[in-house]
């Protein structure tokens, strides 16, 4: 039986095999480094992403309105002595504007080389209109100009339209977007990156 040889120290042939081993363990490291680098990448942009549409979905904003008016109806009988029935009502409701797409925005993405995540979303909307109160203050008609239940309809459904547009007039829509903004912001900046916000065009 032949004894194995080994090659001596200091021979080329042990140089070459002491070279390979280590090109070798050089790749093996290289190549697991890399792929839980990928690992960790993926796994940080799947945080990322599922966080923005959390925080996607907390970005409505709430405003809480009350307002007087004063509605009359046409006399269905015009008589001497007969007036217009006079109605003074109060509401108040609370109206909600944010985004409606908050599980598929726009755009959004996670670049990691530069560290930034870009956000954009539609146009900010009113969401919803919540009549918390609808009264009659005070009421004045006669038996034969009545107010009728078509116009309590009619006056509630004016009542909506006006909370609707105090929202809008009290910046409803600015408020959201800049209270997306900050959210969106404070949450990226956690994992340490910068926020790309921008606004779609609406469609026309």
């Amino acid at each position: 039986m032949r004894p194995l040889a080994v090659p001596a120290p200091g021979s080329r042939s042990a140089k070459l095999i002491w070279s390979a081993s280590l090109i070798a363990v050089m790749l093996v490291t290289g190549l697991m480094v890399a792929q839980r680098t990928r690992r960790q990448i993926r796994s940080e942009e799947v945080e990322i992403l599922q966080g923005v549409r959390k925080v996607c979905k907390l970005s409505t904003v709430e405003l809480t309105l009350a307002d007087y008016a004063k509605k009359t109806v046409p006399k269905t009988i015009d008589l001497p002595f007969t007036q217009e029935p006079v109605a003074y009502l109060f509401y108040s409701g609370i109206v909600s504007a944010g985004f409606d797409v908050c599980e598929a925005p726009a755009e959004m993405s996670v670049n990691h080389a530069t560290r930034q995540v870009r956000v954009t979303l539609p146009p900010p909307r009113i969401l919803s209109i919540d009549v918390l109160r609808f009264e009659t203050v005070n009421e004045e008609s006669g038996f034969l100009n009545a107010i009728a239940p078509a116009d309590r309809n009619r006056w509630y459904t004016e009542a909506r339209a006006a909370l609707e547009h105090g929202a809008l007039a009290g910046g409803a829509l600015e408020r959201a977007q800049a209270h997306a903004r900050e959210l969106f912001a404070s949450f990226v900046e956690r994992h340490g990156y910068t926020l790309v916000f921008g606004i779609a065009e609406a469609d026309r």
